[in-house]
């Protein structure tokens, strides 16, 4: 029997400094740009199962063998960075969108997929629930990305709706791709506010390469700056999401299709850590307060994310609840799409809307420029 008892501390002992190892090396991942050690961003999105594992950990030493506690919660204590990036330790907000207080203004972000265009046969009705969703929550702002416009007869001619649908009169539109001249995907910025300047900028070369955008808004005499964009995705298509569904089932194949996945990962970290500095190094030269909103394509525990937050607030942190899961596939945990804003800023409240429209969750934030 004390052989048994030796053993499964043991055992134990050994997982729970087994995944203090993975938890710490996750947490240097904001330090270390994937482009020097690409390895480190893998460890991120298992973050969260580790941070789980470690508190189970931490509760189960606090019972049974209380000095061993210690192990775990100096690795959560060491890695708070990360873990107060992951979680906001708030109670669930019953902020209204319509509600605003006097001198706010509402900023919204989504990554709308293209509306369904390629998703479905016929897309209409996805549009138009998404545009019912957009304008039941008033934005004054608006950022889109994975946006789809088009001229062509018979189309959708979404820039031109919206603007008009939803009294977003001023855009800035980044029109990174186009068909014939006539069809343009790209990320997109509406506004209630005039807009006095406006441009992008070139976050990745060639053909697929997109842009970062922004505007200078002017509201009640003050000028802000809004920038949005849309990060390096994975480029998974329907027959990477065949292989991830063959290596949960541990099917012979899984090995070959994990390599191929792998790769595709690899190149997307590195990619994006490049975008990043890109970004924080715009953001650092406005002249403005500054609000970032986007699809980041990576999570709270990611060099990305750090780079380009920066000394910004996380309006989700500031004024959300739990882990804010935005994105729907693949993980019950991804957040990766995101509004900072300036500490200028006053962040009075956060949604994430959770509308099974596109693959992703639109998020709204509430905030006032301090005077």
């Amino acid at each position: 029997m004390r052989f048994l008892r030796l053993f499964t501390k043991g055992f134990f002992l050994i997982v729970n400094i087994v995944t203090v190892l993975f938890f710490l090396l996750a947490c240097l991942a904001p330090f270390i740009s994937p482009v020097r050690f690409w390895p480190i961003s893998f460890l991120t999105l298992g973050f969260p199962f580790m941070l789980v594992i470690l508190l189970l950990f931490l509760i189960f030493w606090l019972v049974f063998h209380p000095r061993y506690a210690l192990i775990p919660l100096l690795a959560l204590l060491i890695g708070w960075k990360s873990v107060s990036a992951f979680i906001a330790f708030r109670w669930p907000s019953s902020w209204n969108t319509n509600d605003k207080p006097e001198g706010s203004f509402n900023v919204m972000s989504y990554n709308v997929a293209l509306f369904g265009l390629y998703a479905q046969k016929n897309s209409r009705p996805t549009r138009e629930a998404m545009f019912r969703l957009i304008k039941a929550q008033k934005p004054d702002i608006l950022c889109l990305q994975d946006f789809y416009t088009s001229e062509k007869k018979d189309d959708f001619n979404n820039r031109e709706d919206i603007s008009e649908e939803m009294k977003l009169p001023h855009r800035f539109f980044s029109s990174d791709f186009n068909r014939q001249g006539s069809q343009h995907w790209g990320s997109i910025i509406f506004s209630r506010y005039p807009i006095i300047q406006s441009d992008k900028v070139k976050m990745s070369p060639g053909p697929m390469g997109e842009s970062l955008i922004y505007a200078d808004i002017v509201r009640n005499g003050d000028t802000l700056r809004i920038v949005n964009m849309h990060l390096e995705s994975y480029r998974f298509n329907a027959q990477d999401y065949q292989s991830i569904e063959k290596i949960k089932k541990q099917e012979d194949t899984g090995l070959v299709a994990a390599k191929g996945i792998m790769n595709k990962m690899r190149d997307a970290y590195i990619r994006r850590s490049r975008q990043a500095n890109i970004v924080a190094d715009f953001i650092k030269t406005s002249p403005y307060p500054v609000i970032v909103c986007g699809d980041f394509n990576d999570t709270p525990a990611s060099y990305t994310y750090f780079t380009v937050k920066g000394a910004l607030q996380d309006a989700f942190l500031r004024k959300g609840s739990g882990i804010g899961r935005t994105f729907s596939g693949l993980s019950p945990t991804l957040r990766i799409d995101y509004i900072f804003a300036d500490k200028r800023f006053s962040v009075n409240g956060f949604r994430t809307l959770h509308a099974d429209l596109s693959d992703h969750y639109p998020v709204i934030t509430n905030v006032t420029l301090r005077k």
